[in-house]
């Protein structure tokens, strides 16, 4: 099983030589973002969309096999990102090309956080299994996240999605709904 250790390190991996570019969006309700080689792009609501590191993620931090894959965070606060203490509203997204995506989030357990439930996700692009933990130690909003695969029945890629919401409403599955792969 894998830890809430793990689960924050995908989210880190992300940053280790990933350029941090602040962004300012007051009025914006809606904020779109793209990873550097932009086969990823999602919205989020426009506060969450202040910091982006752009430069990919390692799936093997999740225990699928090993590579740099596009992917993306960004948030309202990336430095208080890994730690599940701080309030911080933010995406992280991960694009997998070998693995079981759906699988390994069903596995995720977070220790000392509830367990809030799991469900299952359908849209258009997008089927996948949803997992939320929230009062975590400490802590402060709700962790969420998502294993995706094709609507289509592609079995490759997946995309794993994790997102942390301190307070206002529900974004995951206006998230979840606008991610898009190209190629």
């Amino acid at each position: 099983m894998l830890t809430a250790l793990a689960a924050t390190v995908a989210v880190g991996a992300v940053g280790v030589t990933a350029l941090v570019v602040t962004r300012d969006h007051p009025t914006a309700t809606v904020v779109q973002v793209k990873d550097s080689s932009g086969r990823v792009t999602a919205e989020v609501p426009g506060a969450w969309g202040r910091q982006l590191r752009d430069s990919g993620w390692n799936p093997k931090t999740l225990g699928l096999p090993a590579g740099t894959e596009p992917g993306l965070a960004v948030a309202d606060d990336l430095a208080k990102w890994q730690d599940l203490r701080s309030g911080v509203n933010g995406a992280f997204i991960g694009l997998s090309e070998h693995g079981d995506v759906t699988a390994v989030v069903g596995a995720i357990t977070h220790t000392g956080c509830h367990f809030d439930g799991s469900r299952t996700y359908t849209g258009a692009r997008w089927h996948g299994l949803i997992r939320t933990w929230d009062d975590c130690p400490g802590g402060a909003g709700s962790l969420t996240e998502a294993g995706l695969t094709s609507a289509d029945g592609d079995e490759q890629p997946q995309v794993y999605v994790q997102l942390r919401q301190d307070g206002g409403a529900d974004a995951t599955d206006t998230v979840l709904d606008s991610v898009r792969v190209e190629g």
